[in-house]
C-alpha cells in the first residue's frame, strides 16, 4: 500500500487562545503536563471556550531555524475574561498556512514533517513566516481520544493537523 502525504495551503481566521507554556522535554511529556495544568485551571465546560473540539500546540516559528525548545498548549476562547495564574493569553493572527494531516504511527508523523519542510524549501512562492511572535499550530482533536492524555510512548496513532504560517517570498 502506497502512502500519500498531501501538503497544501489553507487560510485560518484570527482567534484567541488560553494556553500554558512548556519546555520541550526529552521524554515528550511537556505537552501532556501543560494540558493537565491548563484543564485544571480552565475546565472544558468553561463558557469562554470556542466551538470546535481541538487542543492546540503552538510553536514559535522562529524556533524552526534552530531547535524547538518552547511550546504552548492551549484552547480557543471567544473572550479572555479572568485568566488564572500560569495561563497565558495568545492572539493568533489569521492568514495563510502550509498544512498537512498526520494520521499514522510515529514514523509516518516524521515523514509528514519532512514533506512539509520539503514543500516549503521547494516553493517558489511561499516561505515559512519566522518573524518573532508568529506562532504555528498543530491541532489535536479531543475526540475520539485526546492524545495529550496518553503518554507519548503509548501513542500508536498520531492524529493532528499541521498549520504553519507562511508569507510570500
Amino acid at each position: 500500500m502506497q502512502e500519500t502525504i498531501t501538503v497544501g495551503l489553507t487560510e485560518i481566521q484570527p482567534f484567541r487562545a488560553l494556553a500554558v507554556r512548556t519546555p520541550m522535554t526529552p521524554d515528550k511529556s511537556g505537552t501532556r503536563k501543560a494540558w493537565s495544568e491548563l484543564t485544571a485551571r480552565i475546565p472544558l465546560d468553561d463558557s469562554r471556550l470556542s466551538a470546535g473540539p481541538s487542543v492546540y500546540v503552538f510553536i514559535p516559528q522562529e524556533q524552526w531555524s534552530g531547535s524547538v525548545d518552547t511550546l504552548w498548549v492551549g484552547i480557543a476562547v471567544d473572550e479572555f475574561g479572568d485568566v488564572p495564574e500560569g495561563v497565558e493569553r495568545l492572539e493568533i493572527g489569521g492568514g495563510w498556512c502550509v498544512t498537512a494531516e498526520v494520521y499514522g504511527d510515529e514514523e509516518h508523523m516524521w515523514r509528514v514533517y519532512d514533506a512539509v519542510f520539503a514543500w516549503l524549501r521547494d516553493s517558489k512562492e511561499y516561505e515559512l513566516d519566522t518573524r518573532a511572535g508568529v506562532l504555528g499550530l498543530e491541532t489535536v482533536p479531543l475526540e475520539p481520544v485526546n492524545a495529550l492524555t496518553v503518554p507519548y510512548e503509548a501513542v500508536r496513532t498520531f492524529r493532528f493537523t499541521i498549520l504553519y504560517p507562511v508569507r510570500k517570498r
